[in-house]
């Protein structure tokens, strides 16, 4: 039962604070363009407290601490779907979402997953300038028999040099290479075993529960601090070369899953990052600011998607706007609201068919 709290309060925080930062983003540009915000909520469902500011802005706490929203003048709904002047003062309309220009809009918009972005950056440096690099080293611990490793002649305490003439610096670098294989594609490893080094080649099998290629080995779980001096400068390179790798890699995973090249079985849910979050936590504070950073990353990444409802689908109704030099009709818009709605509750289904199991084979063993 504690372990359970601990899990829930460690996904309630983590999501709670990169909705928070996402929202932020909308509600610094909207008043920077001028647009009058009259809600600022964390959570969902019944109001908690309100109290509001001097510039109108009613900031709030509600039931369901699972995300939020900022609503602004004229917005019929928090997603900002639809908006209406009617009963808003003359001298007000002005500082409604929709009066203002495409470019404002399209700014606001921009500036929730931008945000995310600009906190898992800063988070990143923080890690890397104030701890160092942390990461676990690319030896293996063990090999799982009868897997293409142990066929391969792979052995417990090698260290993976490199992959494909690809250097690789930490476990991770071996299961983002492997994930990211060519179902079929021969992967040649550089190995160093007792200060030799040797070269082996071998075929990452595809599962068949999770459709996910792997090779068959468990690492060591040495986990080392390196670099620990690095200069403000080295710091931030390392961190948008983290966030630019996480997105490269993540839309490579998308373009697989939609051309048919993978099974979407390593997708997420609500559950799954539930269950992230707790052991994120219980890994201590390195490892939960690192995980805090992924998601944030992912949280921008997610909205940044050309889904209606989400911040990419409201992009792409502008970029459509531009194109035709006027907005699509509202019943147009209406309709595609909805499929975009039935896309994401499809999605939220199926990956919360994918955590239930995962997670009930992990609690019972």
């Amino acid at each position: 039962m504690t372990t359970t709290l601990l899990y829930l309060f460690a996904f309630v925080v983590v999501l709670s604070l990169v909705v928070i930062v996402h929202e932020g983003g909308h509600f610094i540009v909207a008043r920077l363009c001028g647009v009058k915000v009259t809600e600022f909520a964390m959570g969902f469902g019944k109001k908690l407290f309100s109290k509001t500011d001097k510039r109108g802005t009613a900031w709030q706490l509600r039931l369901i601490p699972l995300g939020g929203y900022v609503k602004m003048l004229g917005d019929e709904d928090a997603a900002s779907a639809k908006s209406s002047d009617k009963d808003i003062p003359p001298e007000d309309k002005d500082k409604t979402f929709a009066s203002k220009s495409l470019p404002q809009r399209a700014a606001i918009i921009f500036a929730g997953p931008a945000m995310n972005y600009v906190f898992a950056f800063v988070l990143l440096i923080g890690l890397f300038w104030g701890v160092g690099e942390v990461i676990v080293k690319p030896v293996i611990g063990s090999v799982i028999p009868d897997s293409a490793a142990s066929e391969a002649g792979l052995m417990p305490q090698d260290e993976i040099i490199s992959i494909n003439e690809m250097p690789i610096d930490s476990f991770a670098d071996i299961q983002r290479k492997v994930l990211l294989t060519n179902y079929g594609q021969e992967l040649t490893l550089s190995i160093k075993r007792n200060d030799q080094l040797l070269t082996i080649a071998l075929t990452p099998r595809v599962d068949e529960k999770t459709q996910r290629p792997l090779i068959g080995i468990a690492a060591a779980g040495e986990t080392v601090v390196i670099n620990e001096d690095l200069s403000f400068v080295t710091s931030c390179q390392k961190a948008a070369l983290i966030i630019y790798e996480t997105t490269r890699d993540t839309l490579m995973y998308l373009g697989q899953v939609l051309t048919g090249k993978r099974a979407p079985n390593d997708m997420r849910g609500p559950l799954g990052i539930a269950e992230a979050s707790g052991d994120a936590l219980l890994g201590g504070f390195i490892s939960l600011i690192a995980f805090v950073a992924q998601i944030s990353i992912a949280i921008g990444l997610m909205n940044l998607l050309p889904i209606p409802l989400l911040d990419g689908g409201h992009l792409f109704f502008y970029a459509i706007e531009a194109i035709r030099r006027k907005p699509l009709t509202e019943k147009m818009q209406t309709a595609i609201m909805w499929a975009g709605f039935s896309i994401l509750i499809t999605i939220f289904a199926y990956t919360m068919l994918l955590d239930i199991p995962r997670i009930i084979q992990r609690v019972v063993g």
